[in-house]
């Protein structure tokens, strides 16, 4: 019979291929391992994932630190002119310096001078965060700047006191009162 040459391997012709080594079908013994060690460690990895987001999800900001995470976000808001942003702070009823400002005056504050081009900067001292029950009040001072026409009379250093309560998962400002230092 012929040889007949398959792969770099001969053959002869009167054997079927499906019995040789070559062709057999079943895996060599590297590809095996090669295939469980593939499996463990995606195995491994999606134990760790399951096992990392486990952690996170017990994991909690507590409420303190979410305040001043809150604040935080704010202030960049303030300074990026994005009136959505700093509104999504704000409870509905937001009360500012005993009815003097509400949530849709801020929200309106901002818009004018987003569209006006006008930039705002916000520099925040020591935030002090105390609870009160199940509420927060929150005190700090704020710097504020301005390269525009619209905030002249308002800048400076404010001494600013908040009140903060839950809403959902988050915390939001509900009262603020605020007086210029300088």
């Amino acid at each position: 019979m012929p040889m007949v040459t398959m792969a770099g391997i001969r053959h002869d012709a009167g054997k079927a291929l499906e019995h040789t080594r070559a062709y057999s079908g079943k895996p060599r013994c590297n590809e095996i391992s090669h295939g469980w060690a593939m499996t463990s460690r995606l195995r491994f990895g999606s134990l760790m994932m399951v096992l990392a987001l486990a952690m996170t999800a017990c994991h909690r900001t507590p409420d303190d630190v979410a305040v001043r995470q809150a604040i935080d976000a704010a202030a960049r808001a303030a300074e990026q002119v994005d009136a959505s942003a700093l509104l999504g702070q704000l409870t509905d009823d937001f009360d500012g310096n005993d009815n003097a400002m509400s949530r849709q005056d801020i929200g309106n504050l901002l818009r004018a001078a987003r569209f006006r081009g006008e930039t705002l900067h916000a520099v925040l001292g020591p935030v002090d965060v105390e609870q009160r029950g199940d509420r927060y009040v929150a005190d700090f001072t704020v710097t504020l700047t301005s390269g525009g026409k619209l905030f002249p009379s308002q800048l400076g250093v404010y001494k600013v006191e908040t009140a903060w309560r839950r809403e959902g998962h988050a915390w939001r400002c509900y009262e603020a009162t605020w007086t210029q230092q300088l």
